[in-house]
């Protein structure tokens, strides 16, 4: 009897062991990783491979480690029903999973389309077809934000950079990074995020335009108006006295030898991870404020496309040279599309959409490789914009 006994346990264990076998696959740590990172790369969430790793301190991973990535047999089927307000990226980080593997599971193909009301899996075995497609009243037209980030945090009254992420295991080098926090400043009811990727935009050094000079005109504003330098500008019109430019002249203009301010003399803070909604979502960008009217400039060179809707206005889509996708929304009106250069009108600063009745700005996002959203602040205080 005992002997049967153990052959049933020595069975069932030996079962257990080829399942997880079945269902899960090894993964090597490399020098760069993050946990974060790994559980992406690999469609599962991050409080998953802790779990399936036994790991308590998921900031503490070492290169040659070797982690179990858990299948998904076998787990709990979970669904989020969208509401107002909600992007895709939002939704995937609160449940610490991934844009990409909620994409896959739901059958997504448009990131930025998701209904209200939409039941979206996020997790189990099971995967539902979604057309992912509503109209521009009922969703953002700007993107969302694919979410690689652990988690994130809302400040409260009292706390610091420094005793959140002594809460959350993180460090404060993880979210000052991820959140484009540049002077230690943070604001109570503002969200967090945990960690995550960090961004500052350089100049492309690609493309030139044409300027015709006008009275009152000096090398030195044309230059800075169009984000290069009096040198380069000299040389590319073989200038010998940069005080030298007469009234009519064309001048061959170098662009994207640095990145350009989108609005000039623009008032901003860094509003990153402020409520919106009542605090049903939260800003992912840096308002730009001017005047009614005010050129908006395209900040590097690239391809410009325009879109209206009831939330974001009349909005660009630059697809940047750089690798960045640029939003600018509530704009007044459209200037140059297509292919653009650097420091090229591509329109005016205004407050339309849901910004009505609201002071005229311009709602300024940056999404690298057009995937997470990143904090602009940074990139324009370290361009020269403020």
């Amino acid at each position: 009897m005992p002997f049967t006994r153990s052959f049933r346990a020595l069975t069932v264990g030996t079962v257990l062991a080829l399942l997880v076998t079945l269902f899960s696959v090894d993964y090597t740590v490399k020098r760069g990783d993050t946990l974060g990172n790994i559980a992406r790369d690999n469609g599962v969430s991050l409080a998953a491979l802790v779990e399936a790793n036994d790991i308590s301190n998921p900031n503490l991973i070492r290169i040659g480690q070797i982690l179990v990535i858990p299948g998904e047999e076998g787990e709990p089927e979970v669904i989020h029903v969208v509401a107002r307000g909600e992007t895709l990226g939002r939704i995937a980080y609160k449940y610490g999973s991934s844009v990409s593997a909620l994409a896959k599971r739901n059958g997504i193909t448009n990131l930025n389309l998701i209904r209200i009301g939409q039941n979206l899996i996020i997790s189990g075995t099971a995967s539902t077809p979604s057309s992912g497609e509503t109209s521009g009243e009922e969703n953002t037209e700007l993107p969302t934000s694919p979410a690689i980030h652990s988690g994130s945090h809302t400040v409260g009254r009292g706390e610091s950079i420094k005793s959140i992420a002594a809460d959350h295991g993180v460090t404060v080098e993880q979210i000052t990074r991820a959140n484009g926090i540049i002077n230690g400043v943070i604001f109570a009811g503002y969200s967090l995020l945990l960690d995550g990727p960090g961004y500052v935009a350089e100049g492309t050094g690609k493309g030139e335009g044409t300027y015709t000079v006008k009275t009152g005109d000096r090398l030195g504003d044309i230059a800075a108006q169009h984000g290069t330098t009096i040198s380069q500008l000299s040389n590319a019109n073989n200038i010998s006295n940069p005080n030298l430019i007469r009234i009519g002249q064309v001048l061959v203009v170098p662009t994207g030898s640095r990145w350009v301010c989108p609005v000039e003399n623009a008032q901003f803070t860094n509003s990153w991870g402020a409520p919106r909604g009542g605090g049903t979502r939260w800003h992912e960008g840096t308002d730009l404020g001017s005047y009614r009217g005010a050129p908006v400039y395209a900040p590097t060179s690239g391809n410009v496309t325009f879109k209206t809707g009831s939330i974001g206005g009349k909005q660009f889509n630059l697809r940047g040279d750089d690798g960045v996708m640029y939003i600018g929304a509530h704009m007044e009106d459209f200037g140059k599309s297509g292919r653009v250069n650097a420091g090229d009108v591509i329109g005016y600063v205004g407050s339309s959409g849901n910004a009505e009745g609201t002071s005229p700005h311009l709602h300024f996002g940056m999404y690298p490789n057009s995937g997470d959203a990143v904090n602009p602040y940074p990139s324009l205080i370290t361009n020269g914009c403020k």
